[in-house]
């Protein structure tokens, strides 16, 4: 395998992962702040208070989130230095 080919390789496989990754990200996030907004409304609704615990729980989404976000993408990232790792001693052995 010449070397413009296993970069072609890594480029797809990098492109794949961001695919991957920016999707789990927007599944994340959505779930998140559909939650927040179902369980502050439906605390809102228990306790007569309208938008109290809608804002609280949404405000208090943004950083769970975030720290989704950032959980998923390391380990994402860590996925791929093992594969670019097992591929180079593949490939030097």
């Amino acid at each position: 395998m010449t070397q413009s080919d296993q970069d072609q390789k890594r480029r797809s496989m990098f492109q794949t992962l961001l695919i991957v990754v920016i999707g789990q990200v927007g599944c994340l996030t959505f779930a998140v702040i559909l939650a927040s907004v179902l369980g502050g409304l439906w605390l809102d609704d228990q306790f007569g208070t309208k938008p109290v615990f809608t804002l609280v729980l949404l405000f208090a989404g943004i950083p769970l989130s975030v720290i989704l976000m950032l959980f998923v993408s390391r380990r994402a990232l860590e996925r791929l230095k093992e594969k670019f790792a097992a591929e180079e001693k593949n490939t030097s052995a």
